[in-house]
């Protein structure tokens, strides 16, 4: 019952917002049928399971155990739009910025405008309640976020991230998917996730990337960006 009226207050409230948001928002690079990628994730642990317990276990136990400084990150992590500059910046060194890689930027911003309409609708998918919901015993850092629980957002958000920016500078590899794994965790120990739900947005950042290099304009404008991010770190 929760699951059901949650979901429809979000529907409800994209009829209020996406009116406002169609006269600004840049296109994305995928269709519709495209950015379908809920039936592709394995679904999340069903209540009641020993997973889905092991699950909630994980959040109490690392909430147990957080530092101020795993506070501190993830709630310096809690951001999605121009984030692929703040995930890099201590990669790439202080000078990745919006203002000198505009290219980069519009790249990023046509790519979230996929992430996030392949994300809300697998969240409604699943409809998995956030950890905070399922238990009162986890206290959350952060205001309750947008959506349901699986997949993570900020999870696929930093994967995808990290899966782009490889193309670029394919050196740094590594560093970009430790960074993105660091990010995902922050959402656990703010309390907002499960474990499992990091998982599914891991994978669905894999088959969103899959579909977004498949495509002729993303590969053009990510040669262009390619070009812009080498160039500024001399490379």
């Amino acid at each position: 019952m929760l699951t059901i009226y949650r979901t429809t207050l979000f529907v409800l409230s994209l009829t209020v917002i996406m009116p406002l948001k169609a006269a600004t928002a840049v296109a994305g690079y995928l269709n519709a049928e495209q950015r379908q990628i809920a039936t592709l994730l394995p679904p999340p642990p069903s209540t009641d399971t020993p997973q889905n317990r092991a699950d909630l276990q994980a959040v109490l136990a690392i909430q147990a155990n957080r530092t101020a400084e795993q506070i501190a990150k993830a709630k310096r992590d809690d951001h999605l739009e121009d984030a692929a500059f703040p995930f890099a910046r201590e990669i790439f060194g202080p000078t990745f910025t919006v203002e000198r890689h505009p290219l980069t930027a519009a790249l990023f911003r046509r790519v979230y405008q996929d992430f996030e309409q392949s994300l809300m609708p697998a969240k409604a998918f699943y409809g998995r309640p956030r950890p905070y919901e399922a238990d009162s015993r986890v206290k959350p850092l952060l205001p309750p976020p947008e959506g349901d629980s699986y997949p993570s957002g900020h999870a696929m958000d930093s994967y995808l991230t990290a899966l782009l920016l490889a193309q670029m500078v394919p050196e740094k590899r590594s560093a970009l998917f430790e960074r993105a794994a660091s990010n995902a965790q922050s959402r656990v120990i703010a309390g907002v996730h499960y474990p499992s739900d990091l998982e599914g947005g891991k994978l669905a950042a894999t088959a969103l990337a899959a579909r977004l290099l498949a495509n002729p304009q993303l590969q053009a404008d990510l040669q262009r960006a390619r070009v812009e991010v080498r160039a500024n770190l001399q490379l």
